[in-house]
């Protein structure tokens, strides 16, 4: 088997296309380019995380070091292929395990032979093509298991990484014990499956390269009690705290010194992004930016081609509405703006809009009966459009699919989607039920995500992650901006190329 290779000249520059095959890794195609992973990573911002799918194509950003013609991949008949001199392909037999090949290899440590094969950490697998050392100890380690990143726009700053984590989930349990029963008490069930996520995933992510644990304290949903989980379990004493989950609780931890710790991870009060917590939820602002550029993207093209395409916001007149048409709404070209009063009269004049402009539709309004109202004013009339929401808008939010099947192409920006019929959903799923003997529901889901995210965080030093359901891409303040845009076709959410 043989990889394609594309070359294009820009500029002068000599630009490499590589088309992913089976057996590849960030780490065999950057030793193959002779470039960095870090560069490689930097030149596909697509790539989530270290996972790599057949098919895909990345750019080498090599500019002086001439691309290679042909590269042989390992088959069932044929020895393995030197990766360079001091490397060769390994394929992974029946009964080979990470740690027996870490120590034959003459690896010191586990976290340097996943460093050199990260798949081998989340896809372990006979058959499975891995990197290894000709000689023991060719591999060069980070020193002392730390990590560059960067931080801000152009400094560096190195953070290290860590072998043990200790983390402090604050969560209510014991609903029964609230002197009066509220709708409150919900949030019982949601953290007792909120918390099987996490152990789940802390099993997993437990192994001969670190070291995780986890203490549990009830916080209710009172100052008092969660004053006093924070004195029986001092912040300092942990790496990671995760929770509260309710918003009042959430903003006075907010207040504490060592409130860079903390992960908000369910609440979507607006005012954690101003605070010092880091926040596993996305924010609507970064939802709509995604679409934002999406529609901006789709103009430019139809100015070229000379289709008459234009932005379409309407909104309930409002200060947010305001804010947002001389702030993140301001990069349209002359936008078609209708802002409704009481009564909504203003959306009946929807039925008869131009007929010869395509409109790139945004309801800026959370009241599904607004939205909804909308789209049956512009369904009455004649006029081409296409509509763009977002997650926040929709979820929950009693918009069923019914509505979307009536649309044509309509996008929605997503923070957090599970398709069921995926690997990483279905091992999850059979994982909950061997150990917990249940279904694991959407909030056990969301557990699993963000304990594997930002454990791996603070030990691997990821960055970007997709998990079953959430998505995670932590900006300089530790708030998550994840965002994938899909369209609505053949009664299902399918996600859109990049």
């Amino acid at each position: 088997m043989f990889m394609l290779l594309l070359a294009a000249t820009a500029h002068g520059q000599s630009i490499t296309e590589h088309i992913v095959v089976k057996g590849n890794t960030l780490y065999s195609i950057s030793k193959t380019y002779g470039i960095t992973v870090e560069a490689l990573q930097e030149a596909n911002p697509q790539i989530s995380g270290t996972a790599l799918s057949v098919g895909d194509t990345l750019l080498i950003p090599s500019i002086d070091h001439p691309a290679p013609t042909a590269e042989v991949q390992p088959s069932e008949t044929t020895s393995p292929a030197s990766v360079d001199a001091g490397y060769e392909m390994y394929k992974v037999k029946k009964g080979d395990t990470p740690a027996d090949l870490a120590k034959a290899w003459g690896f010191t440590t586990m976290r340097a032979f996943y460093r050199l094969n990260p798949d081998a950490r989340t896809d372990w697998k006979k058959g499975m093509i891995l990197v290894k050392p000709v000689q023991p100890g060719t591999f060069e380690e980070s020193p002392k298991d730390s990590v560059a990143i960067t931080a801000g726009s152009d400094s560096a700053v190195s953070v290290e990484l860590l072998d043990e984590v200790q983390i402090l989930g604050l969560l209510p349990f014991f609903h029964r014990d609230y002197i009066n029963e509220t709708p409150l008490a919900k949030r019982s069930p949601l953290a007792l499956s909120f918390r099987q996520g996490m152990e789940l995933a802390i099993d997993e992510v437990n192994d001969s390269t670190r070291t995780v644990g986890i203490t549990f304290a009830d916080t209710y949903n009172h100052a008092d009690s969660l004053r006093l989980a924070i004195e029986r379990n001092p912040l300092d004493s942990f790496d990671l705290v995760v929770g509260p989950l309710y918003s009042k609780r959430v903003m006075e931890i907010s207040k504490h010194s060592l409130a860079n710790k903390v992960i908000s991870p369910l609440s979507k009060n607006a005012s954690i992004n101003a605070s010092p917590l880091q926040n596993a939820v996305v924010a609507e602002e970064y939802q709509w930016q995604a679409i934002i550029d999406l529609v901006a993207q789709r103009q430019e093209v139809a100015v070229l081609m000379a289709n008459p395409r234009r932005t379409l916001i309407v909104a309930q007149s409002s200060a947010k509405t305001e804010a947002a048409m001389s702030g993140m709404f301001s990069v349209f070209n002359d936008p078609k703006v209708m802002k409704a009063t009481e009564g909504w009269k203003e959306n009946e004049r929807l039925v008869f809009l131009d007929t010869t402009i395509h409109y790139d539709l945004i309801v800026y309004d959370s009241d599904p009966a607004f939205v909804l109202d909308v789209l049956r004013n512009l369904r009455a009339g004649n006029a081409s459009y296409t509509w763009y929401t977002i997650e926040n808008q929709i979820v929950d939010n009693g918009i069923t699919q019914d509505n979307f099947a009536r649309e044509k192409g309509v996008v929605c920006a997503y923070s957090s989607y599970i398709d069921y019929r995926s690997d990483s959903a279905m091992s999850m799923v059979q994982s909950f039920r061997e150990r917990f003997g249940a279904q694991p529901d959407e909030y056990a889901i969301k557990g699993y995500d963000v304990a594997q995210f930002y454990v791996r965080n603070l030990t691997e030093g990821t960055g970007a992650y997709r998990g079953v359901s959430l998505g995670f891409i932590p900006n300089e303040q530790g708030k998550n901006m994840y965002t994938e845009l899909r369209v609505f076709q053949d009664l299902e959410w399918r996600k859109m190329n990049p």
